[in-house]
């Protein structure tokens, strides 16, 4: 009985069965009410549609019409770096529109076929195709590969995981992918044909010359031209002429109609008597929309694990476009969602034989400056495809192949970072210059996966080992504590309503550069209102989105906040325990920053303290000016333009969190009071 009676009293003193007991309990009552919260979530056009502006119908049908004229080229073009026949880049371009229209987040995004997945693709088709499986279906088991992944991660809201992939890393990969791209193109510019690998076809490319074809180079290198010349026309002209900005937008599409029609008068009496055209035509084939068919659990097995570069790069870029364009658009995307929408659109995609999909720049941006309101447009966009799936096939028979590759290599070179990007790595860290560089060199000349995923060994191989064989300093002076310490007790009254402070517990790297500056800005808008002026902004061109607000006042009520609380005038990082910054960590907190000011007006101040010299020095050469708030400060001379070119102007540096929360500059300012501070990083937020 005694053993009895120590089990019991054992299990009621357990501490983690206690805590374990009231974490289940807590999940319990709320399951109910997260679980319909979670469902919602899933279908945003439930959230946004009853409050849609019949106005802003217009602005997305242009919208559509724009984005389907610049899918079908795009479409035909990818399809053809992906090694697959044309007519299943169509195929992978409607049903992506229809999708988005029920389960985006972002009112510009363009999703369908992109270069980087085409890229992808083809790398792994070319591996798998010797087993005798046709393309299509290679692709279309990639396709449902990335979508599974892409559901897994987004549905159990694993996307911390794709932060790994540091800003550096991949850069270095999209910009090697961009130059292989373009590297595979350039035969068919030539009408050659070459070996894969880029060695191989740099060297092919020279021993072939006696052997390219004039009339294919002609039409190849003239379609570059007109291409280049219609965009040189646009951004000149373009904004004091609406005729002339859409002729530049749709230049794709013009370049394939002339070129169409040319390859149609020369080439058509040859192939009526079967003979060889006087150059390569592409020969699309598409009357309708194939029966949907699951594809062959043999071919998803053998590419799983090959398809995880294609996930992280479709969720990477999905990802970075959408962000961008919420930042510069003023509404929120949800990251979770996004990557729910490309695992559902990529698996049922993959029942019509079709390529993986994810986010495009190019059609994201002409989509943006088209005034889209809403992802309604995406209705339009992929009822344009599929009318020209069934309405448009004796056309595409014609396109040239030179043309297709004309407009891939102008599409493409954009995507390539220029050296000055990567002079700005050598110049801020030697380890993020290093994992660039190794990103670009081994995807450049070995493989797109072994060059990502070499990289990122690299990174946190590296950031492992500095933890491993870290440093301390011997304290020699017991003024030395008092004098260093960054939140050094004196008198003080508390901080300010209109005042945050966060201290960082650890380094500020990839790892967790983004997620810290989530929840320093989630904090500000949730204990802070913004800008009377941004306010009256959002009132007067009210966005499509609701998502923002509905997060807004899911925080507040989880706060405790009922009434609209104080404006936000400055926001004080104490980093007195931040040993180590990389370039992602400082490009998270430079878009802080810019969100800060966005929220709150041009007043709002980020003020730093504690800052270590070594992490100062980072700053500097990344053309982030810091300054001491407690001395006269001149900007030094031919600094100020540095600073304009990264946009990240300067900083105050204080020796305290009193000094910067009162902005007395070392004099006395009050305390702190340590309860008060948001601290991030640990438990107490």
């Amino acid at each position: 009985m005694s053993f009895l009676n120590k089990i019991r009293s054992g299990i009621r003193s357990d501490h983690t069965l206690h805590r374990v007991n009231l974490e289940c309990s807590k999940a319990a009552r709320a399951l109910p009410s997260s679980s319909f919260e979670y469902v919602l979530e899933k279908v945003p056009i439930v959230q946004w549609l009853p409050k849609y502006n019949p106005r802003w119908v217009l602005n997305d049908i242009l919208a559509g019409i724009t984005v389907g004229v610049l899918l079908i080229p795009q479409a035909l073009a990818y399809a053809k770096i992906a090694t697959i026949p044309g007519e299943f880049g169509l195929m992978s371009s409607w049903l992506p529109n229809f999708l988005y229209f029920i389960m985006g987040t972002s009112k510009d995004m363009s999703t369908g076929p992109t270069s980087l997945m085409g890229l992808l693709t083809a790398e792994i088709i070319r591996d798998v195709a010797s087993d005798g499986a046709s393309p299509q279906a290679i692709a279309s088991a990639v396709a449902m590969s990335v979508g599974i992944y892409s559901l897994v991660v987004g549905l159990f809201k694993l996307g911390f995981l794709l932060e790994f992939v540091s800003i550096p890393v991949l850069n270095g990969f999209v910009s090697a992918a961009g130059i292989v791209i373009m590297l595979g193109q350039i035969p068919s510019l030539f009408g050659v044909t070459a070996r894969s690998g880029t060695a191989n076809i740099i060297h092919d490319l020279v021993v072939k010359v006696p052997k390219y074809k004039v009339p294919t180079t002609a039409i190849g290198l003239s379609g570059i031209l007109l291409l280049v010349l219609l965009q040189k026309i646009g951004q000149r002209w373009g904004k004091q002429s609406k005729v002339i900005w859409l002729l530049s937008l749709a230049r794709s599409a013009i370049v394939l109609v002339i070129f169409t029609g040319i390859s149609f008068g020369v080439n058509h009496r040859f192939v009526l008597k079967k003979e060889d055209p006087i150059f390569e035509i592409s020969k699309v084939k598409s009357t309708h929309i194939p029966t949907p068919r699951m594809p062959s659990t043999a071919l998803v097995q053998t590419v799983f694990s090959r398809a995880i570069a294609p996930f992280l790069a479709a969720s990477i870029e999905h990802l970075a476009i959408a962000k961008g364009f919420g930042r510069k658009n003023n509404y929120t995307i949800d990251q979770s969602q996004e990557l729910v929408y490309l695992g559902v659109t990529n698996f049922f995609n993959s029942f019509f034989s079709s390529m993986a999909v994810g986010g495009a720049m190019s059609r994201t941006a002409v989509n943006s400056d088209t005034g889209v309101k809403s992802p309604a447009y995406g209705l339009v966009a992929g009822s344009f495809v599929i009318l020209a799936i069934y309405q448009l096939s004796g056309a595409l028979f014609w396109i040239p192949k030179a043309t297709l590759a004309a407009i891939i290599v102008t599409a493409v070179w954009h995507i390539i970072s220029p050296p000055s990007v990567f002079y700005q790595y050598w110049n801020t860290s030697l380890i993020d210059f290093t994992a660039s560089m190794l990103s670009f060199w081994v995807t450049l000349f070995v493989s797109t996966e072994i060059g990502i995923g070499s990289a990122v060994g690299f990174n946190i191989a590296y950031h492992i080992l500095s933890n491993a064989f870290s440093h301390v300093r011997r304290v020699q002076d017991v003024t030395d504590l008092t004098q260093s310490s960054a939140t050094r007790q004196v008198p003080f009254s508390g901080i300010p309503d209109d005042t945050q402070v966060f201290r960082f517990t650890s380094p500020v790297i990839f790892a967790n550069a983004f997620r810290l500056k989530s929840q320093c800005l989630d904090s500000v808008q949730t204990c802070n209102s913004g800008s009377i002026l941004a306010l009256k902004i959002q009132q007067a061109e009210r966005n499509w989105s609701v998502s923002g607000a509905r997060r807004l006042k899911s925080f507040r009520q989880k706060a405790g906040i009922i009434n609209e609380p104080t404006g936000i005038k400055a926001v004080v990082l104490d980093m007195s325990m931040v040993t180590c910054i990389d370039t992602t960590g400082l490009v998270a907190l430079s878009d802080f920053k810019e969100d800060l000011k966005k929220f709150g007006g041009e007043e709002v101040e980020l003020r730093f303290v504690g800052v270590r010299e070594e992490v100062r020095c980072v700053f500097d050469r990344f053309g982030w000016g810091m300054h001491d708030a407690d001395s006269d400060f001149h900007a030094p001379e031919g600094t100020l333009e540095r600073m304009n070119e990264y946009s990240k102007g300067w900083s105050k540096v204080y020796t305290c969190v009193a000094d910067a929360v009162s902005d007395r500059c070392g004099r006395d300012a009050g305390g702190v009071v340590i309860e008060d501070i948001c601290i991030v990083g640990s438990e107490k937020v």
